[in-house]
């Protein structure tokens, strides 16, 4: 038993719940924005456009958790960041201003995207080559956890006449626990003398493939924070859900996604890779298609589910799939895939609620298809040109 809880299991835990606190703040989105608008009496595009700030703010934390490693250990990080997170959280039911709001918002995300930073360091440390790639697929399973339970979480309160803050309760709880997990813990040692040694010269030179790769990802994350981010609200002004059955139906793609990433990593282990992202990117795409072609709350809950299951694991397995373009894959190369993931996610706020002013939310939905067709281009175009390279044996085989 005591095994259980030592030092390294304890880290991962801490590793994990990175994770799902991201998904934690970010996902109750589409729920919450409705009640915010009421709140602050705005249009709920000008809500969901404030999560810009969030999204913003996780792309500047991942940027700056490529230096900050070489200047302060993993343990003043971690807790620095999870207090960091809380007082935010507080704040934003404390201060009654949309300004504060988004600035807290910005704040959050900033450390959100360190936490998640350190807690891939922590993985990539502990566990070798072998395991690392199933801890990763763990990450996205508890991202998925969090977006399950938060978004339901999120409902039944509302529903219940909570304020709107009450969305961000079980991500506070987390956080709390991330910093204890930290104090009690020890860390890898991180600083300059690792990372100059951490790429090698014949890994600074990329094919095409691998932007390819990275514009994948990007447009992917578009497509995929589009969804969640107006399903609820479609589902309620198109369809006549109600908020606790709208939250209802976003925490069912959650839900398919843990059980998809679950039965992923038991396929990467039996198929290739590759085979496997584009017969799930052409199922993803097809099921995107229903979402805004179902003529009810259950049809769209059943729709929310089937995509769920099937871009479970997806991300991260095309992440994989760009590491293996070349045969060293340095950091650097890792964090511009990263990057590209990051800004897909910081603009889509903006970039949706720009579409819903201009059409309405069917649209948004509908951009959502175009973005997963041109992800599976982009898959198509970067395995074409490893085979055209390779030839088809060897690209398989890598």
């Amino acid at each position: 038993m005591k095994s259980i809880f030592n030092n390294n299991n304890r880290i991962t835990l801490g590793s994990f719940l990175a994770y799902f606190v991201m998904s934690a703040v970010i996902s109750p989105l589409g729920v919450v924005s409705g009640p915010i608008a009421a709140y602050f009496d705005i249009p709920v595009t000008t809500a969901t456009a404030a999560f810009t700030y969030l999204t913003t703010g996780v792309l500047i934390g991942t940027t700056v958790a490529v230096f900050i490693f070489d200047f302060l250990r993993l343990k003043q990080i971690i807790v620095g960041g999870a207090v960091l997170i809380c007082l935010s959280i507080y704040s934003i039911y404390a201060i009654d201003s949309f300004a504060a709001f988004t600035l807290a918002l910005g704040v959050i995300g900033a450390c959100c995207g360190i936490e998640l930073s350190a807690g891939a360091v922590v993985i990539a440390t502990v566990y070798n080559e072998r395991l690392r790639a199933s801890m990763l697929l763990l990450t996205d399973s508890f991202y998925s956890m969090a977006g399950v339970v938060s978004t339901s979480l999120a409902g039944v309160l509302l529903a219940r006449q909570f304020h709107w803050s009450s969305a961000y309760l079980l991500a506070f709880v987390v956080t709390l626990g991330i910093a204890v997990i930290a104090l009690v813990s020890r860390y890898p040692a991180t600083g300059k003398h690792i990372t100059k040694k951490q790429e090698p010269n014949d890994a600074r030179h990329w094919p095409i493939g691998v932007h390819f790769i990275g514009l994948a990802m990007l447009v992917y994350l578009v497509g995929f924070v589009s969804i969640y981010s107006w399903v609820p609200n479609y589902a309620q002004d198109v369809l006549g859900a109600g908020v606790e059955e709208s939250s209802v139906i976003v925490s069912r793609m959650f839900l398919g996604m843990f059980i998809g990433q679950l039965v992923m990593f038991f396929l990467v282990l039996r198929f290739p890779l590759r085979t496997l992202i584009v017969i799930y990117s052409i199922m993803a795409t097809l099921l995107t298609v229903t979402l805004w072609t179902v003529a009810s709350a259950m049809q769209l809950q059943l729709a929310m589910l089937g995509l769920g299951l099937v871009t479970g694991g997806l991300f991260k397995t095309v992440l994989s799939y760009g590491t293996t373009l070349v045969r060293y894959p340095s950091p650097k190369m890792v964090s511009y895939l990263i990057f590209h993931a990051g800004f897909g996610t910081a603009v889509t706020p903006f970039v949706s609620a720009y579409i819903v002013e201009r059409r309405d939310m069917a649209a948004a939905l509908q951009f959502a298809t175009f973005c997963y067709v041109l992800t599976l281009i982009l898959i198509l175009g970067a395995r074409w040109l490893q085979i055209r390279k390779t030839g088809p044996v060897a690209e398989e085989a890598g």
